[in-house]
């Protein structure tokens, strides 16, 4: 059975366990919702890895081209 977490309690542990859903399933627990909950995380995590990433990007690339030029 589902548990409601307190905030940042659900989704992954560290940093990204801010992010996703507040529910906490056990590892046995093979409900639909825990597992809908489950991929639901993966699908958040995910997007926001992506979202780092691309701002990353976004702020080192001009950056190095800038640095190439000046060679």
């Amino acid at each position: 059975m589902a548990k409601k977490g307190s905030m940042g309690g659900g989704g992954f542990g560290g940093i990204l366990g801010f992010f996703g859903t507040t529910i906490k399933c056990d590892s046995t627990d093979e409900s639909m919702y825990c597992n809908i909950m489950k991929m639901f995380n993966l699908l958040i995590v995910f997007v926001i890895i992506v979202y780092i990433i691309w701002i990353a990007y976004n702020l080192v690339y001009p950056w190095w081209q800038k640095m190439l030029r000046r060679r």
